[in-house]
């Protein structure tokens, strides 16, 4: 699918954004036995317990967004690869993921009306580790929380200016852990001009699945990105529980 100037850079971002990922969000599942082995303990207590298991790629398809919870007017596809390293702290947060076993994942980029923006993608990843992605997703927020700018040029020639904001408030429900980061400034083209563009990221653990949506327009979008965000954690909260995600849709980008 075409995509205009400003998203031709967006497969960096997507890469920088898919190893801690890049919307979707897993919701937290607490459900076993006390260790005890009190007979009296409840139904209630007993399901406190049994740890979270990475989601299948099955399961991850039907928790991500899907075309009915984004709209009309929207055009999907599936998220796609790209090896290529991200710039400034991005590259670093790559360094720390690599090696990482995945043991699914998937995800769907949404654009909207001719313009293609805003851009949005939900995705999943599923680790067999959850004590080692645990670990990982703790030093992504270190990195994220001492990155305030990126001024670098990354693999294709284009120059990322943009200035960083990153919040670890615990603003979503039936998650292990999460933080949202977002991101206003410029990127520029090899030969081209700079192009204004705003970034919305959330990422959350439950267990070892992480879960993103990111957010990416030429202009501001922090309460639709929040609608988006929500909707994916409900959706990965419900297929968690081996439960028919609810039928919510966002409103139209205004």
């Amino acid at each position: 699918m075409r995509r205009t100037a400003v998203f031709r850079p967006r497969r960096a971002m997507a890469r920088a954004l898919a190893p801690v990922a890049v919307a979707a969000l897993v919701s937290a599942l607490a459900a076993g036995c006390s260790d005890d082995g009190d007979a009296d303990s409840d139904a209630e207590d007993d399901d406190s317990d049994v740890a979270v298991a990475p989601l299948t790629e099955e399961q991850i398809s039907e928790a991500v967004l899907q075309e009915d919870n984004i709209g009309e007017g929207w055009t999907s596809t599936p998220s796609s690869e790209d090896d290529s390293s991200g710039p400034g702290c991005f590259g670093d947060i790559d360094a720390l993921t690599d090696g990482l076993p995945e043991k699914a994942k998937a995800g769907t980029e949404f654009a909207y009306g001719d313009a293609e923006l805003p851009f949005v993608e939900s995705s999943v990843t599923a680790y067999d580790d959850e004590t080692a992605i645990a670990a990982v997703f703790d030093q992504v927020q270190t990195v994220l929380a001492a990155c305030t700018t990126i001024t670098d040029t990354d693999e294709e020639g284009v120059i990322w200016d943009l200035a960083m904001v990153f919040d670890d408030s615990a603003t979503l429900d039936d998650v292990d852990d999460q933080f949202h980061a977002s991101a206003t400034g410029t990127l520029t083209q090899p030969g081209g001009d700079p192009v204004e563009i705003f970034i919305e990221w959330t990422s959350v653990r439950l267990g070892p699945n992480i879960g993103t949506v990111a957010t990416i327009d030429t202009q501001e979008r922090p309460t639709e990105h929040a609608t988006w965000a929500e909707i994916a954690v409900d959706r990965l909260a419900a297929v968690a529980e081996g439960e028919e995600p609810d039928a919510t849709t966002a409103p139209a980008p205004a």
